[in-house]
């Protein structure tokens, strides 16, 4: 049974470091010169998100639908949560075939780093909204 009730919950705290992301200045100048967009396909609740690096944009479900990503990455949402507190080592969970990425993998790969920061962030929005129950020991 997943952590989130339903996507609505994935793209409130999932979808928000999304949205933090693509303006944070670090993301923004290691992805200006890129045409890196991500779809990232969540199960469990099943939850679509559309990150436009270069566009600086999130979508959400159906209006995700159509575009043209240069990455696909699929993962349970408790896994997408995980990684998000920094509890998920990203390139031993691709060799566990927990996570999928397809596509420019060397550009997306280049990102990792750049999320450590924003883990912290992370975890205050749960705790903010209440969502102790989300946090990873």
């Amino acid at each position: 049974m997943s952590a989130f009730k339903d996507a609505d919950e994935v793209y409130a705290y999932i979808g928000k470091m999304f949205e933090i992301a693509v303006v944070e200045p670090t993301f923004v100048e290691a992805t200006k010169d890129t045409d890196l967009v991500v779809l990232l396909t969540q199960t469990d609740p099943t939850a679509i998100i559309l990150i436009d690096f270069p566009g600086q944009k999130v979508l959400f479900g159906d209006a995700a639908a159509g575009a043209k990503p240069t990455v696909r990455l699929r993962m349970s949402s408790d896994n997408s949560n995980r990684f998000w507190q920094g509890k998920l080592n990203f390139t031993l969970a691709m060799a566990q075939r927990k996570v999928k990425l397809d596509g420019k993998r060397s550009v997306a790969l280049k990102l990792l780093p750049l999320t450590a920061p924003l883990f912290d962030t992370y975890k205050t929005t749960l705790r903010d909204a209440g969502r102790d129950d989300l946090l990873v020991g």
